[in-house]
């Protein structure tokens, strides 16, 4: 796989020069940040709901003006939500139409989806964190970075379908059993709480709270990656790749919007996760103290 050049810098000009290459086209930078706004106002509007009594559910209820509000915004992020999902398929549809992706590349080393040597990664890592063993030589996406993308699609399938049934309840209950739509309830919620709870913990720390990047990672905002660091984090796809075709930039540190982007969505999410955490626990506390008194 040849990686394509990019003029586009990662700091200001008058920096030390640095030689890029592009991870993610701006159609793949568009989809992903669709998907966050979506995301992150789903979370701001469905954990209210979810928990209305909270303490910490009345200021955004007075956010949203009301709980009405509150479910009127979840429903425009929920389509915003699957609006991403389209985006990313136009993706798929446009590389196969155009021969970019090819069925045999699917599973290929450079693949976001998994094959066998992933399998073989995760032991290897293992080893390598144990410090047993030399670090796996990654391709272009490491296997936590394929099991984000696939719980991704998980979500997309058990809190989208989930919610279409409960927003639709009347016509999912002449094709369905009533009880699904009961369970749809809990599917939604629960699969919901654990997609927050994944990403503002694993998927943060991976993207931008690990060492050498804290605290922003900038390649989701500007789609390039210094050679450097794909020859230091994904050995596999640096020696597949052309040097030559990689471009000088200005180096320099992540733009400012970058970093209150990120920032933002770090502290408000895991606050809400806090939140919720703590809510739930509580809850459930609840629940077992009924429980036992009978």
């Amino acid at each position: 796989m040849r990686a394509t050049a990019t003029v586009r810098g990662l700091g200001a000009p008058g920096q030390a020069p640095q030689r890029v290459v592009r991870r993610f086209s701006w159609w793949q930078r568009a989809t992903h940040a669709l998907l966050a706004f979506a995301v992150f106002g789903l979370i701001l509007t469905g954990m209210p709901l979810r928990y209305p009594n909270a303490f910490w559910a009345s200021p955004l209820f007075v956010l949203w003006r009301s709980q009405a509000g509150a479910a009127a915004v979840h429903k425009v992020c929920a389509v915003l939500f699957f609006a991403a999902a389209g985006m990313h398929l136009v993706t798929i549809a446009s590389g196969l139409a155009t021969g970019k992706v090819r069925l045999r590349t699917l599973f290929g080393p450079d693949s976001i989806l998994p094959n066998p040597k992933d399998v073989r990664d995760v032991r290897q890592h293992i080893r390598y964190l144990k410090g047993l063993g030399p670090r796996p030589e990654f391709g272009r996406f490491a296997f936590w970075e394929k099991f984000d993308y696939l719980a991704e699609i998980w979500g997309l399938l058990v809190i989208g379908l989930s919610g279409l049934i409960m927003w639709f309840p009347v016509p999912a209950a002449r094709v369905l059993p009533g009880w699904v739509v009961n369970a749809a309830l809990i599917f939604h919620s629960y699969e919901a709480i654990l997609a927050m709870a994944f990403l503002f913990t694993v998927h943060f720390f991976n993207t931008h709270l690990r060492p050498e990047v804290f605290p922003v990672d900038p390649v989701i905002f500007t789609g390039d990656i210094p050679l450097r660091e794909v020859g230091e984090r994904y050995p596999g796809w640096y020696r597949r790749l052309d040097p030559s075709a990689s471009r000088a930039v200005p180096g320099g540190k992540p733009s400012p919007i970058a970093h209150v982007i990120a920032e933002t969505y770090m502290a408000v999410g895991i606050g809400i996760m806090v939140l919720v955490m703590l809510t739930a626990v509580v809850e459930a506390a609840r629940f077992l103290v009924a429980l036992i008194r009978g």
